[in-house]
């Protein structure tokens, strides 16, 4: 086992990251699944001591990245039982700070998935790793969506107090050393996180929590670089949504559009969930022409994202391995 092959993995890891961020989970799930037996064949070979610690954490990660991209194409329970496999290579070295970036992504899993009280409480775990780590990046990534959480819940003082907490907790990690697996977390993704949690506010608790949605959202659009497409979509289907929920009906049809497009070109199953409200709020204005184009242009997206197992109905959410 020489270093040149933990090199050779992180690279393969980082490239088809890169792939999962412009095209969705599909285009790198399956040549990321076919790594899993190489790479993990590379852990019972002989290896320095000085090798052993950074193995371990490179296949740590390309388990968090096959879990995350399985996530993205439905694939719910193979998700969970890699995320569990990856818990236990970090843990293994006590890795506290990939610890909490898998607690933040198995917390994502739940939240799409409409079940925000096991997702609060992985990201409490994450927040914990994050906290052995003395990570201030990884901490502004679990607090924040642990605000998200709040906020499907409805309780909007605990969303708006940990948000409020998040960006200087995000100041105090510049300078920190920047691992592949957090270096989504920008500027423009605190934005887009923001804009999203008053956009999740607007709907459960007030819709004018979107006059605060509406300007973090323009922000993260302008700031994301154009290989985030994914996010740059799920990002212009919440601004669409709130200007729906303001009653900016014309701009909303318009976005609407351009968020549908952007969609359109993503090979994941996630798309289907993120744009089910902005299809309802569209929906409510059907007598309009352009209202009603837009509903019908969602529904094929969703006829068209074939091939994309669909998550089971339920069980997985009682069978999740146990840690």
């Amino acid at each position: 086992m020489a270093e040149a092959d933990v090199v050779a993995l992180r690279d393969f890891t980082h490239d088809l990251r890169a792939l999962d961020h412009r095209y969705g989970g599909l285009r790198s799930c399956a040549e990321v699944t076919d790594r899993l037996p190489s790479a993990l064949a590379l852990l019972s070979r002989p290896a320095h001591d000085r090798i052993v610690v950074p193995l371990r954490t490179a296949v740590a990660d390309l388990f968090n990245l096959v879990a995350w991209t399985s996530f993205d194409v439905g694939r719910v329970g193979d998700s969970l039982a890699h995320f569990g496999t990856a818990l236990k290579l970090a843990s293994s070295i006590g890795h506290d700070a990939l610890m909490a970036n898998i607690y933040y992504r198995l917390g994502r899993v739940w939240l799409h998935h409409n079940a925000p009280g096991p997702a609060l409480a992985e990201f409490r775990l994450g927040e914990r790793a994050a906290r052995r780590a003395g990570s201030a990046l990884a901490l502004a990534v679990v607090n924040v969506n642990q605000a998200w959480a709040y906020a499907h819940m409805g309780m909007e003082h605990e969303a708006l107090a940990l948000l409020s907490d998040v960006p200087t907790t995000f100041a105090h990690a510049q300078g920190e050393p920047v691992s592949d697996w957090a270096a989504f977390f920008t500027p423009a993704d605190l934005s887009g996180m923001t804009g999203v949690i008053h956009t999740q506010l607007g709907q459960s608790v007030d819709p004018r929590f979107v006059e605060l949605a509406v300007p973090a959202l323009d922000s993260a659009w302008e700031s994301y670089p154009a290989e985030m497409v994914r996010s740059r979509a799920f990002c212009l289907v919440a601004l669409a949504t709130c200007h729906l929920l303001d009653d900016q009906v014309d701009t909303a049809i318009e976005l609407g559009g351009r968020a549908v497009a952007l969609c359109e070109g993503l090979e994941s199953a996630r798309v289907v969930e993120r744009l089910r409200p902005l299809r309802n709020e569209a929906l409510r204005r059907r007598n309009r022409t352009d209202a009603a184009a837009l509903v019908e242009r969602i529904g094929r997206l969703r006829a068209v994202v074939v091939g994309l197992p669909r998550p089971p109905a339920g069980p997985w959410i009682r069978t999740r391995p146990r840690r």
